[in-house]
């Protein structure tokens, strides 16, 4: 047997320890399905209510690009240029979506009573990965798809918070199709001894 191949069945047994230890995690009560669920719709309507504050107005959007104006969420006034304006929608609209997949499956999980407390912090992280990675596909997409001298008079923001909802509805798939792309540009990373990849 090649080093090779018993470095990979040592890697699929590793993989299927943990596999069972998960499935031995104990099960949420009501109460932690109650403060899970709460904490998700209770920033789900932040994330709405403050991507329409934020959201531009007319006269803003035919403003010029080094504008700075005053918008207001709940008790903060903030001073955001137009590019600033459009960055924090990519970034709350990433969230959103990533509420929406955090909402999605907690309700898959209690409905077949499958809720594992090893799950929560999942529930927890899962609205900022969106955003995180809402934020690089924007810079990625302005960067290479637009012409460097674009403004944002000249984008479309709708498509912009459309495509962020849908990166971070879709976080892991696009997660891992980032890594792919890395991995094809650059050295691929050899796997630590007690790694985990999601390939």
């Amino acid at each position: 047997m090649s080093d090779e191949t018993q470095a990979k069945n040592e890697m699929n047994n590793q993989t299927v320890t943990r596999n069972a230890g998960l499935s031995d995690s104990p099960t949420v009560g009501p109460i932690g399905f109650v403060l899970t669920a709460v904490y998700l719709i209770l920033l789900s309507i932040l994330l709405v209510v403050a991507i329409i504050q934020f959201w531009p107005s007319y006269a803003v959007s035919r403003g010029s690009i080094d504008a700075v104006l005053r918008a207001r969420f709940l008790c903060w006034t903030l001073s955001l240029s137009n590019e600033g304006r459009l960055l924090l929608i990519v970034v709350l609209a990433g969230a959103l979506g990533g509420q929406v997949r955090s909402l999605r499956s907690l309700a898959w999980y209690v409905g077949n009573k499958q809720l594992k407390r090893s799950w929560l912090s999942q529930y927890i992280l899962t609205p900022f990965v969106g955003a995180i990675l809402a934020i690089v596909s924007y810079f990625i997409i302005r960067g290479g798809f637009c012409p460097a001298n674009s403004t944002v008079q000249q984008t479309n923001i709708f498509g912009f918070a459309g495509l962020a909802s849908l990166v971070g509805i879709a976080s892991e798939p696009i997660a891992l199709k980032l890594k792919q792309v890395a991995n094809t540009l650059f050295t691929k990373p050899i796997h630590g001894k007690d790694s985990n990849p999601q390939e």
